[in-house]
């Protein structure tokens, strides 16, 4: 007895094969369909977020990034000594760290990358005689699956990839600020 995948594989590769076996449920099969559409919608909306909060990541990170620069020089002029080189170090520590988190959030999150969905071709064959004229929709649907199916990988590869760069610019910038927490506060303990 073959498996339902065997005789849907069957069917894609030659529809007129199976006519006269066993049908699978169209209805079920409608139903997958509708559920991987909503699967992708939902893994293409996470992407999405992650990518805004990456963008968050880098802007915030560059912006403190800038304070710090431009102020940087002004700070150090006003101190000597052990305290000097305590925020220095501080300010340049922090300064690497804000720019790792902007680079990784700009390269892991806000990176264009490729999109995977129904193909052109795809679509002129669905708008083709063959599907126009198909008795059998579930036929249809089951092309359909294999499209959302790789629509839906490449969809979490890149929510997954957000999700990795987003968590380690995160990182990145909590240090940044962390440190420059730091050198803000030796330079008010050596003020007072």
């Amino acid at each position: 007895m073959r498996s339902a995948g065997v005789v849907l594989a069957m069917a894609l590769d030659n529809p007129a094969s199976t006519r006269d076996a066993a049908k699978p449920n169209p209805e079920a099969i409608a139903w997958y369909v509708e559920e991987a559409q909503r699967l992708l919608e939902n893994q293409q909306r996470r992407a999405e977020s992650l990518r805004t909060r990456g963008g968050q990541i880098a802007g915030f990170g560059a912006a403190v990034l800038a304070l710090i620069g431009g102020n940087a020089t002004a700070l150090l002029d006003v101190l000597d000594g052990y305290t000097r080189t305590v925020v220095g170090a501080a300010l340049i520590a922090a300064a690497l760290a804000l720019a790792a988190a902007v680079a990784i959030a700009i390269w892991g999150a806000l990176r264009p990358r490729d999109f995977a969905a129904f193909s052109n071709e795809e679509i002129i064959k669905y708008a083709g005689e063959d599907f126009l004229t198909e008795p059998d929709l579930w036929r249809v649907h089951v092309r359909s699956l294999h499209a959302l199916g790789d629509a839906i990988a490449n969809a979490q590869e890149t929510g997954d990839a957000a999700v990795m760069a987003v968590e380690w610019a995160l990182r990145a910038f909590l240090a940044g600020f962390a440190l420059s927490l730091l050198a803000i506060a030796t330079l008010l303990a050596e003020s007072i």
